[in-house]
């Protein structure tokens, strides 16, 4: 039997989790304009879309054992089809803020799915002959390369078409969950029994060094997100450029170099340690974090922010790798529990660098002394702002670093 097509089937699963978690960002200004929508509903958006993944990595727990992969497989590229359809439709038939909310409620639940659904999908499938590299990383690099064509290619659609056609963008997108639900009717799945000796989740929860890699599955979520959703301002502020070059510059080149690390780690790195590698990585993503932080220079700033993705490219899908191979007998729980910590994580680093900026701002406001430093340092209020929440976002991959450590110097003892 096999496994070329299921492989493909899972690669294009995770194209269809970066269409849905970040095709409404790039239409926020667009649906402002056009339905009046506040800033604070618009961040709502993007927080209700974590919020319902998170939910469903929870209800995973206790029902991806008792289902049918198949069934979660084609059910997580179905509701992604059906609210990216539901996205283009229900503004235009209904109040615009509820119809939007309903299309991300369904496609949120498609997201939600092929997280809990395809690591462990990949991890069955029987390794290939000569094999060099990483399945599960492999994988998690075309959501990296999904994100930057959705950046790109939906920039370049609406400048031909036009704001008003917007509605037409996510029927686009649809179309690949919709030829990926019909590929999970069909191909084959390697058998996902649980053994009854396998690690039981209450168990797994008790152990120190499974909470550790939980606590690292939420670094290294809140590592990926604080960087990649403020990226594009950070460009429009450091550079003065326009939101469309921001986006280029800032998400997508981010986009770009998280690719390129989970792609040759994917297609190579099967015999390089994998806390080794994750030691290293959150290192480099420490560096690049502080050369944001501290650069007077805004273009050296901006080249770390991309060279970040880089950083954490294999810190989710490496975290993933590392727990399989310490529990080979747990199962998709143990995916839905880690898949969980992760958007944790991606819901915490944003709003930590959000809620930091916002605050130097507020104070900036009413403290003379943090404009006037600003404007010694040679950079606006709002980049200082940023400056800081980036700052207060490197804790993150500093409590990565230090997790690895300690799971380096535990496996040393035993």
């Amino acid at each position: 039997m096999t496994f070329k097509n299921t492989r493909i089937a899972c690669y294009t699963g995770y194209v269809t989790q970066a269409i849905v978690v970040n095709l409404a960002p790039l239409l926020f200004v667009i649906f402002q304009n056009r339905f009046d929508f506040s800033l604070s509903f618009i961040a709502a958006i993007t927080l209700f879309t974590f919020l319902l993944q998170m939910g469903i990595d929870i209800l995973a727990i206790y029902f991806v054992e008792k289902t049918s992969y198949r069934v979660l497989s084609v059910a997580s590229q179905g509701t992604s089809v059906v609210g990216l359809v539901l996205l283009s439709v229900l503004p235009h038939v209904m109040i615009p803020e509820i119809g939007v909310l309903l299309a991300v409620c369904v496609y949120s639940t498609g997201s939600g799915l092929c997280e809990v659904v395809l690591s462990p999908l990949i991890e069955a499938i029987p390794a290939e002959k000569d094999s060099k590299g990483s399945s599960m990383t492999l994988m998690h690099s075309f959501y990296a390369w999904g994100q930057a064509a959705v950046i790109l290619l939906t920039t370049v659609i609406l400048h031909f078409i036009g704001d008003s056609f917007w509605w037409v963008v996510p029927l686009i997108w649809a179309l690949i969950p919709l030829f990926n639900t019909i590929a999970f009717l069909k191909v084959p799945l390697s058998d996902m029994t649980v053994h009854a000796e396998g690690h039981g989740i209450g168990k797994m929860l008790m152990m120190r060094e499974f909470a550790i890699i939980f606590i690292l599955m939420i670094c290294s979520g809140a590592s990926e997100q604080a960087m990649a959703q403020w990226a594009s301002m950070f460009a429009e502020k450091g550079l003065g450029v326009t939101k469309v070059l921001g986006d280029i510059l800032g998400p997508c080149t981010f986009a770009v170099m998280m690719g390129i690390g989970r792609t040759a780690h994917g297609l190579y790195g099967a015999k390089i340690n994998m806390a080794r590698l994750l030691l290293a990585l959150s290192s480099f993503t420490v560096l690049t974090f502080a050369i944001c932080v501290f650069s007077p220079f805004p273009f050296v700033s901006l080249v770390a922010c991309g060279l970040s993705g880089l950083g954490v490219s294999v810190m989710w899908p490496g975290m993933l790798a590392f727990c399989a191979s310490e529990y080979p007998l747990a199962g998709a729980s143990m995916f839905a529990i880690l898949a969980l910590g992760g958007d944790i994580g991606c819901s915490l680093g944003p709003w930590v660098t959000g809620i930091i900026s916002d605050t130097v701002l507020d104070i900036g406001a009413s403290v003379e002394f943090i404009p006037f430093f600003a404007e010694k340092a040679g950079i606006e209020l709002e980049q200082l702002a940023l400056k800081c929440g980036f700052f207060g976002a490197m804790v993150f991959p500093l409590v990565m670093l230090a997790g690895i450590i300690i799971l380096l110097k535990t496996d040393k003892k035993e």
